[in-house]
C-alpha cells in the first residue's frame, strides 16, 4: 500500500507541473504566502475575535495553532523526515523559494484546517464556511506549487482537524465550562 501511495504522490506532482498557468501561479503563490505562519488566520479571525466579546474563540484558536505547530512542525516533521518533491525540481521551475524543512505533514494545511475546525465547532456558518474554502485553497496551493506531496497535505488536514477538535473540546467543555 505504501508503494501505491508513493506512486499516487508522484503522479500528482507530475500532473501539477502540467497545469501551471501564469495567472493561476500568481493566485496559488498568494494563497501559500497568506497561509505562512497562519498569517491569514491571525488577520481575518484571531485578532478580530480577541478584541470582541468572542475573545474565548480567539484564545482557543491561538492555543490550537500553537499545539498544532508543536506537534506538526517540531515533533512529526522531524521524526518522519520526508524530503519534499521540490528537491527534485530545478530552481527555475519553482514559483516560490524551496522550503528547507521536511515535507510531512504540510504545516500550511495543518494550521489552516486547525483554524477551520475551531471555527466550525465554535462559530456560526457565515464564519466557518469561508474558512473552509480558504483552508482548501491554501492546502491545494501547496500541492500545486509542488512543495508538498498530496499525502503530506492529507496528513496536515487530518492533523489540523484532530488538533482543532481536541483543543476546542478541552477549552469549550472543560476549561470554559460555566
Amino acid at each position: 500500500m505504501l508503494e501505491k501511495l508513493r506512486e499516487l504522490d508522484a503522479r500528482v506532482v507530475e500532473r501539477m507541473s502540467q497545469i501551471h498557468r501564469p495567472v493561476l501561479d500568481k493566485i496559488m503563490v498568494a494563497f501559500t504566502y497568506a497561509g505562512t505562519a497562519g498569517l491569514i488566520w491571525w488577520v481575518l479571525y484571531i485578532i478580530p475575535l480577541l478584541i470582541t466579546k468572542h475573545f474565548r474563540v480567539g484564545i482557543i484558536l491561538t492555543t490550537t495553532l500553537g499545539v498544532n505547530y508543536l506537534l506538526g512542525e517540531i515533533i512529526i516533521k522531524k521524526k518522519v523526515g520526508r524530503d519534499r518533491p521540490s528537491t527534485q525540481i530545478s530552481d527555475e521551475d519553482m514559483k516560490i523559494n524551496k522550503p528547507k524543512d521536511h515535507s510531512f505533514p504540510s504545516g500550511h494545511s495543518a494550521s489552516s484546517f486547525c483554524a477551520f475546525t475551531v471555527l466550525f465547532w465554535t462559530c456560526p456558518p457565515w464564519m466557518w464556511i469561508p474558512a473552509f474554502f480558504l483552508a482548501c485553497t491554501i492546502a491545494y496551493s501547496r500541492v500545486y506549487l509542488r512543495v508538498h506531496y498530496l499525502t503530506d497535505v492529507l496528513g496536515g488536514v487530518a492533523l489540523g482537524i484532530l488538533d482543532g477538535s481536541l483543543v476546542t473540546f478541552v477549552f469549550h467543555f472543560i476549561l470554559f465550562r460555566s
